[in-house]
């Protein structure tokens, strides 16, 4: 609270000299003489005005007004500043400054400039799935007016025993001699391919083996391209049957304007706006305007606008709607990404949780640092027909 304090204060007095001791008081002493901040030419234009003194001609008029109406810019102005967050701004500065000058943006917003590598293991090779049960915070909630409590940590209707994997026999690390037995590569494997190590005086010029490799060769490479890595399972979820086992009523493709919305699941407390993004292929989230234009996201030949920030958008449209119709409860965005990738997601889960937005996955989207959409919902309440009428009435409004 301090620091808001100080900063409301730092941004009134540097807007106060710009406005105020600059402009106005130069504007004033260039045109009339006036010097905004001597007591003496106060004292002689109150005693003016006391005595009499008749407003006429535009030159007047324009004396007063700027009198009059300087203080109240002086507040707009400093309410307008406020607002403005001068570390982000001065890096979209900055940004735009080494794209002039190099042609390269460090803040990843030229779609050109951008590479994916479609080899790396975070992209193809998926971790084991967590199918332990997460229940969805209050904070993936956008609030209409009323609030309700959140519900106990495990108690839900997907909750589901973590995965415990079993072994049929028991390893332990140590020489062939005490476990028994040593280890011996695959028949199919890259190591029984074989290749010769230089030694010290051969330096890296060995003689390339039987199988035409040399140590030269970029190892690397020979993992990615031998090696067959596993496709990424698919998750069989019916996310419609998935809201009605948690106590929701559900609409499928409802027009909410203009735009098609998958799912809209209703409970007494609760509307969650489901939106299932079908599109293919890695892609790079952003959810950072530049340059007052819409958020984008980046794919290795093309771009779109952000689909969550366009769902944010429309929800909260929609929350007006519902708002005037009666509804009193929460409202929660859920992006589901069906068959793409998001490169990115970990490092954005964070501000999608500042966005208040949930953004999980299902069939074979990615990547598995995402919930699925059992694990991303919360277990609601039926909702009376009251409710559902309300709801239904925001739609066509």
């Amino acid at each position: 609270m301090t620091k808001n304090w100080a900063r409301i204060i730092i941004v009134g007095l540097v807007w106060g000299y710009v406005f105020l001791g600059w402009f106005v008081k130069r504007t004033l002493q260039v045109n009339w003489e006036f010097n905004l901040f001597d007591k003496n030419h106060w004292a002689y234009m109150i005693d003016e005005i006391n005595k009499g003194w008749n407003i006429y001609g535009w030159s007047n008029v324009l004396f007063f007004a700027i009198l009059i109406f300087s203080p109240i810019l002086f507040l707009i102005g400093w309410r307008f500043f406020v607002k403005i967050d001068w570390l982000k701004l001065l890096r979209k500065c900055v940004n735009s400054l080494i794209y002039f000058l190099t042609g390269k943006n460090s803040n990843q917003q030229n779609p050109s400039g951008i590479k994916i590598n479609k080899k790396t293991a975070k992209n193809t090779r998926p971790r084991a799935l967590d199918t332990g049960y997460r229940p969805a915070t209050k904070e993936s909630e956008l609030k209409v007016p009323v609030s309700e409590p959140s519900l106990p940590q495990g108690q839900g209707a997907y909750a589901s025993k973590p995965y415990e994997p079993s072994y049929g026999t028991s390893m332990s690390f140590g020489s062939s001699q005490s476990s028994g037995m040593g280890y011996t590569p695959p028949a199919d494997s890259p190591f029984n391919r074989g290749f010769s190590v230089p030694s010290m005086q051969q330096g890296l010029s060995a003689a390339p083996t039987s199988s035409g490799m040399s140590f030269s060769d970029s190892f690397d490479d020979i993992l990615l391209e031998d090696i067959s890595l596993p496709k990424r399972v698919k998750l069989e979820e019916n996310v419609a049957e998935l809201f009605e086992k948690a106590n929701y009523r559900v609409l499928s493709d409802v027009s909410i304007g203009g735009k098609t919305i998958d799912y809209l699941a209703i409970s007494e407390h609760r509307v969650i706006v489901a939106l299932v993004d079908s599109q293919n292929g890695d892609w790079l989230a952003d959810e950072e305007r530049f340059n007052g234009e819409d958020p984008l996201w980046f794919s290795e030949s093309s771009h779109r606008v952000s689909p969550v920030f366009q769902l944010l958008e429309l929800t909260k449209k929609f929350m007006q709607r519902l708002s005037a119709s009666g509804f009193s409860g929460s409202v929660m965005p859920m992006f589901i990404v069906k068959t793409g990738m998001i490169i990115n997601a970990e490092d954005m889960l964070s501000t999608w949780k500042e966005l208040s937005v949930a953004v999980c996955r299902t069939d074979i989207g990615g990547p598995d640092e995402l919930r699925t959409v059992a694990q991303s919902i919360m277990q609601g309440e039926m909702p009376s027909d009251e409710v559902v009428a309300q709801v239904k009435a925001a739609i066509q409004g």
